[in-house]
């Protein structure tokens, strides 16, 4: 095991120490349809026993991975907005749920993608909102609890659990993709140093250790080695008395 690792070990082993617990989740977006590289994440994720939020698009659900999601207990079912269709306008950062459209526009698709997963998966599927690129109109907000979410998971620490009354926010934290330098893999020892700072950063104040850590992946990018790093990542933690892997469900308590 590279030095990094033992690095995040020996930082687990001080939570344990001080009986504290360091919480994490797995999110991983952009689910459509079957893939090679869809099978081999949901293989790791049975191995370590841990399951995987599956931010889905609702619009562009196939039915092949509707029926093979149907049993895979190590996947639980995240709306990912609604067509994950950009409508900022050309230079700015991207996103579906803002830029110059009307606020009903958003509502609408916000409502529409809860009435299409759900028709998919049923029960399977958490009324937990995963906005396209992690970004939504603040004042569309106020309307989620409404509209039948309970959750909502965007990108870096969380302001406040809860957003709006009724909405609880738990979001990623930990990405393996370099979007900025070609999407490629981020390296492995430069994943154990984020890690390792970020589990720091939150055992030196309680309050910001109460959102659980997120691992967040894009399964169009899983690759041999996107899998190791995944997998050293859980030899690490999944069993560590100084640490906790939450169910999407588990964690935002639904």
């Amino acid at each position: 095991m590279s030095d990094g690792w033992d690095r995040v070990r020996a930082e687990l082993d001080v939570w344990a120490a001080q009986r504290r617990i360091a919480q994490f989740w797995w999110r991983d977006d952009d689910a459509q349809d079957t893939s090679d590289q869809l099978k081999a994440m949901l293989a790791v994720a049975r191995v370590f026993d841990v399951t995987i939020g599956l931010s889905a698009i609702p619009s562009g659900l196939s039915r092949r991975l509707v029926t093979a999601l149907a049993r895979a207990e190590e996947a639980q079912m995240l709306v990912h907005g609604f067509a994950h269709t950009n409508h900022a306008d050309a230079g700015r950062a991207k996103r579906e749920m803002g830029g110059k459209r009307p606020l009903d526009e958003i509502v609408s698709d916000m409502k529409a993608g809860l009435a299409l997963a759900r028709d998919a998966f049923g029960a399977r599927v958490l009324p937990v909102l995963v906005p396209p690129w992690n970004r939504i109109a603040p004042g569309a907000l106020t309307h989620l609890p409404k509209l039948g979410y309970r959750g909502i998971s965007t990108w870096k620490p969380r302001l406040k659990p809860y957003p709006v009354p009724g909405l609880l926010q738990i979001n990623t934290h930990l990405d393996l993709v370099d979007w900025r330098r070609g999407r490629v893999i981020k390296d492995e020892r430069l994943i154990a140093g984020l890690l390792l700072r970020k589990l720091r950063w939150r055992r030196e104040a309680r309050a910001r250790a109460s959102e659980p850590l997120g691992l967040l992946t894009h399964h169009a990018y899983w690759t041999p080695a996107m899998e190791r790093i995944v997998v050293r990542l859980l030899e690490v933690t999944r069993e560590h008395p100084g640490s906790r892997w939450h169910s999407p469900r588990s964690a935002f308590g639904l």
